[in-house]
C-alpha cells in the first residue's frame, strides 16, 4: 500500500493576518468606556472621602481648642475664694476684706454673658482676679449684635485697696465661633439669643445660618454661663429665683453669690465658614461642651 503524505495547502499572507487574534474598534471603545467609569467612581469616593476627612479634622480641632478652654475654667472655679476670709480668721465681717490683695473674694460678679472671680488659681501664692465674658461678633460687651461670639479670658494680679469688680483685665485668652449667648429671664433654662450672621452654603446660600443652625432653639438661646444652688436649682430667696446680673458690691449681692454652689460654662460651637464647611453638603460641624465648675471655699 502507497502513503501519501498530504501537504499543508498555502493560505494567501493576507489571509492569515486576517484570523490572527485582537480586539475590534468595538471592544476597545466599550472597554475604554468602562475603564472610564470605574476610574470616574474611583476619584469621586477619594473625593468625597476627603472632604468628609476634612470636615472631621475641623470637628476634632473645634473639641481640642474648647475643651482645654473649659478644662482652664473648671480649674478657675476649683480655686476660686482660695484664700479666703476663713482662713485668716477675720471674723464675720469678710466684707471689710474684699479689697485686700492677699484675700480672695471668690464670686465676685455673675452673669449669663460674664463671670469674675478672685482666688490663687495657679498655685503660685498671688491672689488673681480672673474674669470671663463674651463679646459679639463686632467685639463688644456686653454682646449685642450678632454671632458667631468671642468667649474672652483675662487674668491679673489682684491690687490691694481696689474694689474686686473694678480689678484690671488682660483678656490674652479666647475661644472663638461661639454661638449660644442667651440672657434668659430668673427661672427661664434659655432664651434671648443674638442672631447668628451669615447664610449657609447648603441649598445655594438661600438659608439663613440662624434658620439653620438654629432650628433647635436651645442652639443658640442657651446661656454660656448657668448658676445652681446645693440642690442643683436656680438660686432663690424665698422662693423667688435672684435676677442676674449679681456682684458682691452690696450685702444683697454677696448673700445672693452665696447661694451659688455650681456655675456651668455651656459652649455651642460652629466650624468656621471658609476651612470649616463641609465640601460636600456645605454644612458647617457643629459642637456642643460643657464643664461644670464646683465651689471649693
Amino acid at each position: 500500500m502507497e502513503l501519501i503524505r498530504k501537504q499543508p495547502t498555502l493560505q494567501p499572507r493576507s489571509l492569515r493576518v486576517s484570523q490572527a487574534g485582537g480586539f475590534s474598534l468595538i471592544e476597545l471603545v466599550i472597554a475604554a468606556a468602562i475603564l472610564l467609569v470605574v476610574v470616574g467612581i474611583s476619584v469621586n469616593y477619594i473625593a468625597l472621602a476627603t472632604q468628609r476627612s476634612k470636615a472631621e479634622m475641623s470637628k476634632m480641632d473645634l473639641t481640642e481648642e474648647s475643651r482645654a478652654f473649659v478644662d482652664e475654667f473648671e480649674r478657675d472655679l476649683h480655686q476660686a475664694g482660695y484664700p479666703g476670709c476663713a482662713i485668716f480668721n477675720t471674723g464675720s465681717n469678710c466684707s471689710a476684706h474684699l479689697s485686700d490683695a492677699t484675700m480672695a473674694a471668690g464670686l465676685v460678679l455673675v452673669s449669663n454673658t460674664q463671670i469674675i472671680v478672685e482666688g490663687d488659681v495657679d498655685g503660685n501664692g498671688t491672689i488673681d482676679s480672673v474674669q470671663y465674658r463674651l463679646v459679639d461678633s463686632a467685639g463688644n460687651f456686653p454682646p449685642t449684635g450678632t454671632c458667631p461670639c468671642t468667649l474672652q479670658r483675662s487674668q491679673v494680679a489682684k491690687v490691694g485697696g481696689v474694689a474686686p469688680t473694678a480689678q484690671a483685665t488682660n483678656f490674652s485668652q479666647e475661644l472663638q465661633n461661639v454661638v449660644n449667648s442667651g440672657v434668659p429671664a430668673p427661672c427661664t433654662v434659655y432664651g434671648g439669643g443674638l442672631t447668628i450672621a451669615g447664610n449657609v452654603l447648603f441649598a445655594g446660600g438661600t438659608i439663613t445660618n440662624d434658620a439653620y443652625y438654629a432650628a433647635v432653639t436651645t442652639f443658640k438661646d442657651f446661656p454660656v454661663f448657668s448658676f445652681f444652688d446645693q440642690n442643683g436649682q436656680p438660686p432663690s430667696v424665698g422662693g423667688v429665683c435672684v435676677n442676674l446680673p449679681q456682684d458682691d458690691s452690696t450685702v444683697a449681692g454677696q448673700q445672693n453669690l452665696a447661694l451659688i454652689k455650681t456655675v456651668r460654662l455651656t459652649v455651642n460651637l460652629l466650624a468656621n465658614a471658609t476651612t470649616g464647611s463641609d465640601m460636600k453638603t456645605g454644612v458647617r460641624p457643629v459642637i456642643t461642651l460643657v464643664g461644670n465648675g464646683r465651689r471649693n471655699n
